[in-house]
């Protein structure tokens, strides 16, 4: 079992077309974890595989800017994906390529540019966390949002080191040693089940030692529907809520405020410690860049 701490990065999206689709390549790829896959020429293709699929969702995650004449930007100002400022008969269009592609309005990237002051910025985060911390996060429906399947990834394969990834909670973060792999090599499983059986456990065991025995029997349990001929989809029942999950959302930054305010301020009641351990520091780097 490997253990990892809750971090966030925001993903910049490259300039140009190209920077457009290198973007929702590697949004969409978090999740079959296929990361491995992209290459210098493999974005557009995987657009357009996208596209013909008609698996457009993960075209929300990249971000179109535009510039073009008031009467031009009407289907946008009337489309609800979309944020339009208006000035001197000009229109700054902000939208998504999934808008696009599903009105067949692919032939408008020719006013594709730059964001300019005037454009509504979207912005993506790409953030690791717990199962538990994306159901909450994934509320905010306005956002775009890709996440890690725990459908489609078998953990029991190499690329995930054949074991499960949990994510510490804030309560167990503070028991944990700066190297977390010596609490997982040091821990017996055996012996923590021979210590149930003998009624040592409730006499002895720390949280610590009850946090760590019910994630190793998640995994034990996974490993071996997996070996029995279970599918991941089906095997997955029995991951804990601590699972290592990796999420992305992307979203104009007047939604990003209203995420902060229930994720990181608490405007309208406590957030939860985990998601404002991400949610905070996040705001204050939005903060930092001007973006808020």
């Amino acid at each position: 079992m490997n253990i990892l701490s809750p971090t966030y990065e925001i993903w910049n999206q490259e300039a140009g077309l190209d920077g457009l689709y290198k973007q929702i390549e590697r949004c969409g790829r978090v999740c079959y974890k296929s990361e491995g896959n992209r290459t210098e020429s493999s974005a557009k293709p995987f657009v357009e595989r996208m596209i013909k699929s008609d698996h457009t969702a993960m075209l929300e995650h990249g971000t179109v800017y535009m510039t073009m004449n008031s009467k031009q930007a009407e289907k946008y100002i009337l489309n609800k994906f979309s944020k339009c400022v208006c000035e001197n008969e000009q229109a700054f269009v902000t939208t998504n390529l999934r808008v696009l592609a599903e009105n067949k309005w692919m032939d408008d990237l020719t006013y594709m540019t730059e964001p300019s002051a005037k454009h509504e910025k979207r912005v993506t985060v790409h953030f690791t966390t717990q199962i538990s911390i994306t159901r909450e996060f994934n509320r905010h429906r306005a956002n775009s949002m890709a996440e890690q399947s725990t459908r489609y990834c078998n953990y029991t394969k190499d690329k995930f080191g054949s074991e499960i990834t949990v994510n510490t909670p804030h309560w167990i973060g503070q028991l944990l040693p700066d190297n977390t792999d010596t609490v997982v090599e040091t821990t017996d499983f055996k012996q923590l089940c021979s210590q149930i059986a003998s009624g040592e456990a409730s006499e002895k065991w720390t949280l610590l030692d009850n946090w760590l025995f019910a994630n190793l029997a998640c995994e034990f349990a996974y490993m071996n529907l997996i070996r029995l001929g279970c599918k991941p989809q089906d095997a997955r029942a029995i991951l804990p809520l601590d699972t290592n999950t990796e999420l992305i959302h992307t979203a104009f930054v007047s939604d990003w405020k209203h995420f902060f305010n229930l994720r990181a301020i608490g405007t309208t009641g406590a957030p939860h410690p985990d998601a404002q351990k991400l949610a905070k520091p996040l705001y204050e780097e939005f903060t930092k860049l001007g973006l808020i």
